[in-house]
């Protein structure tokens, strides 16, 4: 029997395969160099060098590729991390690199740091991103870093002290995230701030203000902030690996008062906070501002009375507004000040109100005041999965009085990782009864939860009782999302059984 013929096939297959391969290879030597250097910018730097061995064609390519990005491994390895890095920005030619990306520990090398940073600056570089930890020597970046007159986005995240020049000009950047910082003092703090004229987004994350009093942000192009205050909050549960000696002076930040930081939002469109209120902020001219979220985490109880004052201060800024989440722990603080109700601002343009679980609305004071004072609110939700009601007996809420929104606009009701419990089902009941012109009402089961407890038969039984409730609304629909698929089941104008 010949059996020649397949193992011939299997050569000619082989030998197919690769012509088509050096043919793909020709292909993509003839492109042009800034296609091939475009290419190589998606690998990382450490695989775009390795392909200078594939030919002749490719020996230099990667000394033009506009994108860097070194992150340093195990510590044993730092030597030979130090000297790629060197000799990658000593063989790069004069083109620019347009993104450069470092992560590294300083030690005792800050001046390699800053002429790695004033070597990709001459190169005209628009995306920086630092991140630097393990100082053990102070570090003052280099001056000609700020004023880069190329650089659009700059990520700054170091746990130490962020010594400043007397000159700062950004003149280009849009898009500062500031990670750990340390700010030195209000002077230099406050040229940080004004030296970027066009910014438009500025990030703020668990940076540490205790040598600043006082602060002004204000940019006139400036359209979206970004606020974490959470240093406290990783220190306490230790998540906060990036400290050093150096930074001593950042540990009594618990005794530290706050700093007053003033936001002028002329542009402002989003805001957003996320944190324990560490500082007092407040906003002037913010008219522009569109969405808001604000989620702050409980202090202690001496506290609390002082971080309601700055919820309420915070809001009064921001009466403009369109969008608004509030978490639980803001609806927490916000209820040990009673008697700042009255001070809740209208929010004459609010049209959606986010909240994490429907026990806030029928025990907080200071919602129901916002939902008084919120006259064209026209969508509400909540997003239950964050933070479920504790069982208790006795959740005969009601809505101390209707708002006015529930009478003229509210058209729509969302809730989200909906259980059925007899708390919720007790809110969709008052919903119903109160909403007088609603004319959707969305609940997402959640899916989790019913299967332990029955399942589709489960849900389509709460689904039976929900539609049985008395309501105000004659052309309400029920949209019952239930299932691990999501089936939806839509009731309109069910029959009115009040």
């Amino acid at each position: 029997m010949d059996v020649s013929f397949p193992l011939d096939k299997a050569k000619k297959q082989k030998f197919r395969k690769k012509q088509n391969a050096n043919k793909s290879r020709k292909e993509i030597d003839n492109l042009p160099d800034p296609i091939l250097q475009h290419i190589l910018s998606y690998l990382s730097t450490k695989n775009a060098i390795q392909t200078s061995i594939l030919s002749k064609r490719w020996k230099y390519l990667w000394t033009s590729i506009p994108k860097l990005d070194f992150d340093e491994g195990a510590l044993d390895r730092r030597l030979m991390f130090m000297k790629f890095v060197e000799r990658v920005l000593a063989l790069h030619d004069p083109s620019n690199i347009k993104n450069f990306s470092l992560s590294c520990n300083v030690q005792y090398d800050t001046s390699h740091i800053n002429s790695w940073i004033c070597s990709v600056v001459k190169h005209k570089v628009q995306v920086l991103n630092l991140y630097l930890r393990n100082f053990q020597e102070l570090l003052a970046l280099s001056p000609c870093l700020f004023t880069c007159e190329s650089l659009e986005v700059l990520t700054l995240h170091m746990f130490h002290s962020l010594k400043l020049p007397s000159s700062i000009c950004f003149s280009s950047l849009k898009i500062l995230t500031l990670g750990k910082v340390i700010f030195s003092d209000d002077h230099s703090t406050q040229q940080l701030f004004t030296g970027c004229p066009i910014l438009e987004n500025l990030s703020i994350v668990d940076c540490i203000w205790k040598n600043v009093k006082t602060v002004c942000i204000s940019s006139p192009m400036l359209q979206r902030l970004f606020i974490s205050d959470r240093y406290l909050f990783t220190e306490k549960y230790g998540e906060n690996d990036d400290k050093d000696d150096l930074n001593a002076d950042a540990d009594d930040q618990n005794d530290f008062n706050g700093c007053q930081v003033v936001i002028f939002g002329t542009s402002l469109k989003s805001f957003s906070f996320d944190g324990e209120l560490i500082n007092d902020y407040c906003f002037y001219n913010s008219s522009s501002i569109v969405d808001v979220s604000i989620q702050v985490f409980e202090r202690n109880e001496v506290d609390c009375y002082q971080d309601a004052h700055r919820v309420y201060k915070l809001l009064s800024g921001l009466s403009s507004v369109e969008k608004l989440t509030v978490s639980n722990g803001t609806v927490e603080v916000l209820n040990h000040a009673e008697e700042l109700f009255a001070h809740v601002p209208v929010f004459y343009k609010l049209t959606r109100l986010s909240l994490e679980s429907v026990e806030s609305l029928f025990t907080c004071g200071a919602v129901q005041t916002i939902l008084q004072n919120s006259p064209c609110l026209d969508f509400l939700d909540f997003q239950m999965v964050f933070c479920l009601p504790r069982y208790d007996k006795n959740y005969d809420w009601v809505l101390d009085k209707v708002p006015k929104c529930f009478v003229t606009h509210l058209k729509t009701i969302e809730i989200s990782e909906f259980r059925g419990d007899e708390k919720e089902m007790h809110a969709v009941k008052i919903f119903l009864e109160s909403a007088s012109v609603l004319e959707r009402i969305v609940i997402v089961c959640d899916d989790y939860h019913f299967k332990s407890r029955g399942g589709l038969k489960k849900q389509k039984e709460i689904y039976k009782q929900i539609l049985l409730f008395p309501r105000g609304s004659m052309s309400c629909a029920v949209d019952f999302f239930l299932g691990f698929n999501q089936i939806q089941i839509t009731a309109l104008k069910f029959p009115n059984c009040s």
